[in-house]
């Protein structure tokens, strides 16, 4: 199936959810089994215009506790959202980074957070500003216990999110 045959299922999928908190986890369920990543390993933000800053709305636990001005200097999301274009990292654990929220306990167990090693960051378009910013990313030990995001992925990435700018 090409990227547009999908991006149609997504969007007939998500105009049968009613409400954006459900579209949003839905978005994720689909987006972890399109990248082969887990759940925790994909990122939505959502744009608060007045107050300059995206808040996370996946994963669920970030939710509550997350938010990322748009001035931030280490923040991928933020730079994303600014310069509203995609960007692809696969050695990003080497890059310096905003990592506040990667020491955060997603995965249900007592195991130790692991960090991003790969990281896709694309905007979610809007009429007059993006909408937000989607993540997948690829968590492991280090660069070479995760397999690389190749620049098609980030393509469909990007499709993808014009395809949930409107159910945002």
């Amino acid at each position: 199936m090409g990227i547009a045959d999908y991006c149609k299922k997504l969007d007939d999928h998500l105009t049968k959810i009613d409400t954006v908190e459900a579209r949003i986890q839905a978005a994720a369920e689909i987006l972890s089994m399109a990248f082969k990543v887990t759940q925790e390993e994909v990122a939505i933000f959502l744009l608060d215009a007045d107050k300059d800053l995206i808040h996370f709305h996946w994963p669920l636990k970030l939710k509550t506790m997350g938010f990322v001005p748009l001035s931030s200097l280490d923040s991928l999301a933020a730079k994303t959202a600014r310069e509203n274009k995609s960007f692809l990292n696969n050695r990003f654990a080497s890059v310096h980074h905003a990592s506040i929220f990667e020491k955060v306990r997603l995965e249900k167990g007592d195991a130790k957070p692991l960090p991003i090693q790969k990281i896709m960051s694309v905007p979610i378009p809007g009429t007059e500003r993006m909408k937000g910013v989607v993540q997948v990313s690829r968590k492991g030990l280090n660069e070479e216990a995760v397999k690389d995001f190749q620049k098609a992925d980030v393509d469909n990435l990007s499709e993808i999110a014009r395809t949930l700018s409107s159910h945002f």
